[in-house]
């Protein structure tokens, strides 16, 4: 009953929008997962409520977190279009952020920002940026460059030029008078760097206190932004979220408490102009600069950008508020701005923090990542919904925003990989599971059989062959086959790599088979005490027949039975063959 005056409680679009199923009320648990035999992974369970086969033009990535993301479920991760797992590395990295594919030098590479896992000679951790080849091996690694300067998760873009766009936040006492704080009150500047991503050094630095006055933002002292009263509380004025480059070198940035879209000179540092904000520079001609608290602004080309339009920094909000994905033209010799399309999630939900907007460059379709909202939407050019999924329960987020499981940001890529580590294998109640963690181009696996486990290649004997079923594949073991290992088939039928070779249990009774011994025996015991019960409660009842004259009146009966037996054959006429001559 409370829970129906609480959803009539709420406006009309809100409860109309909610999807009353087992997964979104939170039965399939609060973060769903999936579970493997062959290896301890759990990534998330997506929930796909409207599918096109449009959207299938690329693996998904992103990065889960949040309260309830832990163990094994953390990490970065590649689903295909339909949600199977095909990488995820949740041990070498103890959290990350960002994961996209970028390329390098002409190849691609998975990046990503990341906190390497403290150890007993390393006080802190490590903060850094990375790039994995195909075999997901750190090719590169990236730092912030400058004394007491560590890289933040917000941004790692790659330019064309082979440098890397990093932001960084600073803490450090500034003038606060502007914002009456005093004179002196400590501060989290926002900063970025463009760095050689080769040789590692520092091409060109931007801090947001040298350029930007603090009464231009709407951000104010407080609880979730810090009051500037020491180190550890500084206040977060500025809020750099991304920053990327545009056709002439210039840079933009997004200013998320500024409100506003900054270009900055490549060889100044000046602001150049400002989209949106206290210092707008743009004539609006439709609604272009109606974005505020905005994520991932991106040089599309052509003077177009694309950006995340948040709308909101609280989870206490206006009903009527909706985060959206957004395009816009911007003509530099009018200085107007055009909103293109804008994209908002069906239900017209609204994330406080973080999302992303891609142009996926294989479809032409825009996908909306909506941050701390574990959902994305993959939409056609014109604006129409194609794809719609979530990884959390909507009861989760629909109607307020806590951020419990989240994905900074979400993108769609082709992705080879070639890992260089073997397939992994399981052998459990009478079945062997297989999966190889990364690899794109296995097929189908081939259950081989041996009787040493070290045997040699042509030692081993085909059992069966199967084609890949998602991320794990298993094969039934019906008898004991000694040793057994299995190996990845590519699109020829070539083998790719062997697992290692494993012992197979022998067989053992089957579950059901145990169960009805245990029952069988459990009927037996209680029927026998039920008779010795009877017996004992009605002495009169008949007894069971003594096996002595049990064994006595069976021998009078087979006696008499041959008697009549022999009479009987002396009665029966002889037949003509039969007589004596």
């Amino acid at each position: 009953m409370r829970s129906f005056l609480f959803f009539t409680a709420l406006p009309f679009s809100w409860v109309a929008a909610f999807s009353f199923n087992a997964y979104d009320l939170g039965f399939h648990g609060t973060y769903p997962r999936q579970h493997f035999h062959s290896v301890d992974f759990e990534p998330p369970a997506l929930k796909i409520t409207q599918w096109d086969s449009r959207c299938d033009s690329g693996n998904l990535f992103l990065t889960p977190r949040g309260p309830l993301v832990t163990g094994a479920a953390r990490g970065p991760i590649i689903l295909d279009a339909t949600g199977n797992l095909i990488w995820m590395e949740n041990n070498k990295f103890e959290q990350a952020m960002n994961l996209n594919v970028q390329q390098y030098k002409g190849e691609d590479y998975l990046t990503f920002w990341t906190k390497i896992k403290k150890t007993s000679h390393s006080k802190h951790s490590k903060k850094s940026y990375v790039l994995l080849n195909s075999s997901y091996e750190v090719a590169h690694r990236i730092h912030a460059r400058g004394a007491g300067l560590k890289g933040d998760s917000h941004e790692f873009r790659i330019t064309p030029q082979g440098t890397a766009l990093i932001t960084i936040y600073h803490k450090h006492q500034a003038d606060c008078t502007e914002l009456r704080l005093g004179k002196s009150c400590w501060i989290q500047d926002g900063l970025f760097q463009e760095i050689d991503i080769e040789t590692g050094a520092l091409l060109f630095e931007w801090r947001a206190t040298d350029h930007i006055r603090m009464k231009d933002v709407f951000s104010r002292p407080s609880r979730k932004d810090g009051h500037g009263k020491s180190k550890k509380d500084a206040f977060d004025f500025f809020h750099i979220n991304s920053v990327d480059k545009t056709d002439s070198g210039d840079y933009i940035i997004s200013a998320r408490y500024m409100h506003a879209i900054v270009c900055i000179s490549s060889k100044t540092g000046d602001i150049l102009w400002q989209l949106g904000g206290k210092n707008n520079d743009f004539e609006d001609l439709n609604g272009a600069t109606n974005f505020a608290w905005q994520h991932h602004v991106t040089w599309q080309g052509n003077n177009t950008i694309s950006i995340f339009d948040n709308h909101a920094n609280n989870v206490f909000h206006s009903p009527s508020k909706y985060s959206k994905g957004m395009i816009i033209q911007l003509h530099m010799e009018k200085m107007t701005a055009t909103l293109i399309r804008a994209f908002a999630h069906p239900n017209k939900i609204l994330n406080v923090s973080q999302g992303s907007v891609q142009l996926v460059p294989e479809s032409g379709n825009v996908l909306v990542g909506f941050g701390n909202s574990p959902t994305f939407v993959e939409y056609s050019a014109d604006g129409k919904v194609l794809c719609n999924a979530h990884f959390a329960p909507q009861i989760l987020y629909e109607i307020i925003d806590f951020g419990f499981v989240k994905s900074y940001r979400v993108f769609r890529h082709p992705w080879v990989g070639r890992p260089k580590t073997p397939p992994d294998v399981k052998v459990k109640r009478g079945k062997v599971y297989v999966s190889w963690n990364g690899a794109t181009e296995v097929t189908g696996w081939r259950l081989e059989t041996a009787k040493t486990l070290e045997a040699q290649d042509h030692e081993f004997a085909t059992i069966q062959e199967l084609r890949r079923d998602g991320f794990e594949t298993s094969f039934a073991l019906p008898k004991n086959h000694g040793y057994v290992r299995i190996a990845a088939l590519d699109a020829a039928n070539g083998v790719m790599a062997y697992s290692a070779v494993v012992k197979t249990p022998s067989p053992s009774l089957a579950l059901w088979s145990i169960f009805f011994l245990i029952f069988g025996c459990v009927v037996l015991g209680c029927g026998l005490g039920g008779l010795i019960f009877l017996y004992g409660k009605f002495p009169e009842l008949p007894r069971p027949p003594k096996l002595s004259g049990f064994r006595a009146r069976l021998g009078a009966a087979v006696a008499g039975s041959r008697e009549h037996n022999e009479e009987s054959a002396e009665s029966e006429p002889l037949l003509l063959d039969e007589r004596e001559p």
